[in-house]
């Protein structure tokens, strides 16, 4: 590579300016679909209004229903999980879709569990270089399947014990439980070892058809919604600040207006929809569950004590020590999270090295250049940062 330097050493190139990034999530149990011939419209109907970047689904019936669903439900931004191992009842039934431009997926990993296998998807975003993995469960049914649903959930916690404390990772699905008092939702948050989950809406008693919980209830959209089975519940990392962050307040039941318990979700007025209620008509020939979501930050700084010290403004300072040999350090500044490229050229514009090329939080860096195992002679050379739309060139002198 080559670059053109101006008798001033300084040049102006406009780039992308990329800061934190909103990611929303949802988890939707679409009711072993493809059930009928309405469903994909209604489907559409419901996840137009969420706008998820990933979502996450449960129930789908075979491995060509996801095919299907990308292709008959989505827009053609979102892509989908290649996974083949889907059938109802006793497969894993979970899938993922993503849009491509601000996603990278990494892949899945299938890990056994009483009665249906464990999904973990992991995710890159292609702006702020997070990774977040999303687990996708569906646990047994019935009030009487809770040494099932724990099995299960011992299967995860055994997963996530073996992920590293910074970790981001959440868990959806259609959790089929009853009360914050089961086992099996004690182990998710059971904080005795690591690996554990947080419940952001921190919903302690029954929720099994109990009107003082009503407004946390996500099934039946067809019999009246009673129940709160799906949930999305976040790591440690995810609920501390750093790299990835749930905006608190952001978790959705999407339908729920409180006002439905024991009632069609588009029984009279809906709060949820109040110019349009064919939406609710919709939601309820879906599926029998109401979808959730909830919206994360990506590239955010990693300590509060990072935020607070943001520079006010971009930097490049000189390098010291200059002249140099063999090494010497470049430092710069950013006001803003954004993606950061540091070369080193010769004085005919040659690259001669790339110190930096990533997404960099808000903050102050110092990055170290050494000459001294290459085959660079005496003389000048230049060093440019460039983060965003701002450019700045420094000069310095090797001298062996």
């Amino acid at each position: 590579m080559k670059i053109k330097l101006l008798p001033a050493l300084f040049i102006i190139l406009t780039f992308t300016l990329y800061g934190q990034e909103t990611v929303r999530i949802a988890s939707y149990n679409v009711k072993q679909y493809p059930a009928s011939n309405n469903v994909p419209n209604d489907l559409k109907v419901v996840i137009n209004q969420i706008k998820p970047t990933i979502l996450m689904t449960t129930e789908l019936d075979g491995s060509t229903a996801v095919t299907q669903f990308l292709n008959n439900v989505l827009s053609p931004k979102y892509k989908a999980s290649t996974e083949v191992n889907i059938t109802w009842g006793y497969g894993n039934e979970c899938a993922v879709f993503y849009i491509d431009s601000l996603l990278t997926y990494l892949g899945s990993n299938m890990i056994p569990a009483d009665t249906r296998p464990i999904a973990e998807f992991k995710f890159v975003h292609k702006f702020t270089n997070d990774t977040l993995i999303v687990f996708g469960v569906h646990f047994k049914a019935y009030p009487e399947e809770t040494a099932r649903r724990l099995n299960a959930v011992n299967s995860l916690r055994n997963r996530t014990l073996q992920l590293k404390a910074a970790a981001n990772y959440i868990v959806a699905g259609d959790f089929n439980i009853f009360t914050s008092a089961e086992p099996a939702f004690q182990k998710l948050l059971d904080q005795s070892s690591g690996g554990y989950f947080f419940d952001m809406l921190n919903v302690s008693g029954n929720w099994n058809k109990n009107p003082q919980l009503s407004q946390y209830c996500t099934w039946s959209t067809r019999g009246g919604v009673n129940t709160r089975f799906d949930m999305i519940l976040i790591s440690k990392a995810v609920n501390e600040k750093g790299h990835v962050d749930y905006i608190p307040g952001s978790f959705k039941i999407f339908g729920n207006d409180n006002k439905h318990f024991y009632s069609d979700v588009n029984n009279g007025t809906n709060d949820w929809f109040p110019t349009d209620p064919s939406i609710g008509t919709s939601l309820k020939n879906a599926s029998d569950h109401l979808p959730v979501y909830a919206d994360f930050v990506f590239g955010v700084p990693t300590s509060v004590a990072a935020a607070d010290n943001i520079p006010a403004s971009f930097e490049l300072k000189q390098n010291y020590p200059n002249p140099f040999n063999p090494e010497t350090i470049i430092s710069y500044k950013l006001p803003a999270a954004l993606h950061v490229t540091l070369i080193i050229y010769d004085i005919l514009g040659h690259e001669v090295s790339t110190l930096v090329n990533e997404f960099q939080p808000a903050g102050t860096y110092n990055s170290t250049f050494s000459a001294q195992n290459s085959l660079l002679s005496t003389g000048v050379y230049f060093y440019q940062l460039r983060a965003g739309n701002f450019t700045r060139t420094g000069k310095m002198a090797l001298i062996k």
